[in-house]
């Protein structure tokens, strides 16, 4: 797969969803926050209604205890101690009908009734000519008049207290019962009072005011009060008042009658959000909430959208800008890697143009200047010896050259499968610069071929360099080799570091070569009786005991079909000018191991100089 398309698959594997799913959680917290709020206000609403009817009816219990205890009503009620049909005085109908006139827009109606609860004198307010006045009635009593007693006065612990709540033709209303009493605390009569409900609602709940429901456009009023039999005593829209909840309100009659089933309880039923509360003290009122949320989550919901709009948008731009970035990179590498085979091929007089300010725009400079001074050689050497010390030199150069390539194309084919992983750009760019290191000494090389080379020895340590050895071979073609490593530690040895590196590097690369179709390689260190040992073994295809006894060390001798047989030889060579030696043990069709044995403190060969080809890959 292309690095382009996998830098796609990327960006929406590990940004994008991570991003649209963390937007979501967000989006769908903030919402939930604000229905929570909604919730809480709703029902802290509901309760205070609640308490506001509760302070309401005890205040009127005040009021009609004040009452009771006037002396009119006191004797009334020891007349009605001997007679179960007393009717009260004069004077006493005068000051109850001023009693209910001054309070006529909270109380309709005021009855006597007797300890069986029959009706025995009805007041309430009418209107004639314009003006109210008390009507006063001993006869015709309806049905609504009527108390049940034993009911009644058996509650009668309390000075006032409530019965029920009644719908009738002048509408909702609270009756209250003040029993009378007489000398000896005894209940003879009692006083019915009919609390108009909508008036200790509207006090309680606040004034109406209508809204609409932003799906259906039906009323969806903020507070709904229900008798206990279901009718609407309280609404925002009047109209509805009076009427059974499930004809009033159709669209919710399903929820409130699951909600009116239990005490506090709340439904969410998009875009409302409903809360109930039940006031169990008597009258037992339900009492409910209605709150569309749909307008204070409509603009949390625009800003999430806008936010996930521009956050997709600056991904977009980060991913083109990285995608305009990686092609460069690429393109310049698949260049300096195709005009490096085409050198190597012999095809001097190729150029490698690069537009990159990087460090393959320098690895293609050295590559062009490597050819320039290649072919610059080969015009000047006329004569047949100079061309045949060329033609060797090429060959040498060639050798390091392959192994170089090698290393881009692995680095190469391993971008399009790694390139995401982490560290390996740091990886990359190390192997380049490497590789341009390597290829600038080549050059300086060519630039003078006929200058000896002077060697630098110094206390090195030879598992690192072992290891950056396997970290720009081995670990790029892991995926095609089984590849391990048995690595002792800081071993530490006086010797060319770049020379023994190249040499571990070519072993390294013979053997993978030797495997085409997949193996394993095995690489190891260690040291014993004062020398450092590397060991390179692989399962390829090996070597027979003719060719190691009569042809291997010797140059250009080779078992691959496009090898030049130069890296062994050189390998030997630098090998031995540091004191110590390669073994070699191979099995054909088993597999081939090389043996590095240097001494930790190199000895001085007799030669000031290294040989033509051991010089030339010291130094690459």
């Amino acid at each position: 797969m292309a690095i382009r398309a996998k830098l796609v698959i990327i960006f929406f594997a590990f940004i994008i969803v991570p991003m649209f799913l963390l937007w979501a959680r967000w989006q769908g917290t903030a919402l939930g926050s604000i229905k929570s709020v909604l919730r809480q206000g709703l029902s802290d609403r509901a309760r205070e209604i609640s308490d506001q009817v509760t302070l309401a009816l005890q205040e009127h219990r005040i009021r009609l205890t004040a009452m009771t205890k006037q002396p009119m009503l006191e004797n009334y009620a020891r007349a009605a101690a001997q007679s179960d049909q007393v009717l009260p005085s004069e004077a006493l109908r005068i000051y109850l009908s001023a009693f209910l006139l001054s309070h006529q827009k909270e109380y309709s109606a005021l009855i006597g009734i007797n300890r069986q609860g029959a009706p025995l004198f009805k007041i309430e307010p009418r209107e004639s000519d314009g003006v109210i006045q008390p009507f006063i009635s001993d006869k015709n009593f309806s049905s609504e008049d009527i108390v049940r007693a034993p009911e009644a006065f058996a509650a009668a612990t309390d000075q006032i207290y409530v019965t029920e709540v009644q719908q009738d033709s002048s509408g909702a209303h609270v009756k209250l019962i003040a029993p009378l009493r007489d000398a000896a605390n005894n209940v003879t009569s009692a006083l019915v009072i009919k609390l108009r409900a909508d008036q200790l609602l509207t006090a309680a709940a606040g004034p109406r005011v209508l809204e609409k429901s932003g799906r259906s456009g039906a009323s969806a009023p903020a507070a709904i009060v229900l008798s206990p039999q279901g009718t609407v005593l309280y609404a925002a829209n009047a109209e509805k008042q009076g009427q059974n909840y499930a004809q009033a309100f159709q669209e919710f009659a399903p929820v409130f009658t699951s909600l009116r089933k239990e005490k506090d309880k709340d439904i969410d039923r998009d875009p409302m959000l409903i809360s109930h509360h039940l006031r169990e003290n008597s009258p037992q009122l339900s009492i409910l909430l209605v709150e569309d949320y749909s307008k204070a989550t409509s603009q949390l919901e625009f800003d999430s959208y806008v936010l996930l709009l521009l956050t997709m948008l600056l991904i977009i731009v980060a991913m083109l800008a990285l995608y305009y970035l990686i092609s460069g990179i690429t393109d310049s590498i698949r260049r300096v890697t195709k005009g490096a085979k085409a050198i190597a091929t012999g095809n001097l007089t190729y150029q490698i143009k690069v537009k990159a300010k990087d460090e393959t725009r320098v690895l293609a400079e050295a590559f062009n200047r490597m050819a320039g001074r290649l072919r610059e050689m080969i015009r000047k050497e006329g004569e047949q010896k100079q061309f045949e010390s060329f033609a060797r030199l090429s060959a040498v150069l060639t050798h390091d050259l392959k192994n170089q390539i090698l290393s881009l194309s692995l680095l190469v084919n391993n971008m399009e499968r790694k390139f995401d992983r982490e560290g390996f750009k740091e990886d990359a760019m190390r192997t380049l610069s490497d590789s341009v290191n390597n290829l600038q000494n080549l050059v300086a090389k060519l630039s003078d071929p006929r200058t000896p080379t002077k060697r630098v020895r110094e206390r090195s340590n030879i598992t690192h360099l072992v290891e950056r050895v396997i970290q720009r071979t081995a670990a790029q073609a892991a995926s095609k080799y089984n590849v391990s490593s048995d690595l002792t530690p800081d071993i530490f040895a006086t010797v060319d570091g770049k020379a023994v590196e190249r040499v571990i590097e070519n072993l390294v690369i013979n053997a993978l070569e030797a495997m085409p179709d997949g193996g394993s390689l095995r690489v190891a260190t260690w040291q014993d009786n004062g020398s450092a040992f590397v060991s390179v073994a692989d399962t390829g295809k090996g070597m027979t005991e003719e060719f190691m006894r009569e042809r291997l060390f010797h140059p250009f001798a080779t078992t691959k079909k496009k090898g030049i047989g130069l890296g062994l030889y050189s390998c030997r060579d630098i090998i031995e000018q540091h004191g110590g030696r390669i073994d070699v043990a191979s099995k054909v069709s088993v597999g081939t191991e090389f043996k590095i044995i240097l001494p930790l403190k190199a000895e001085e060969s007799n030669s000031g100089e290294l040989k033509l080809a051991a010089a030339v890959s010291g130094q690459g």
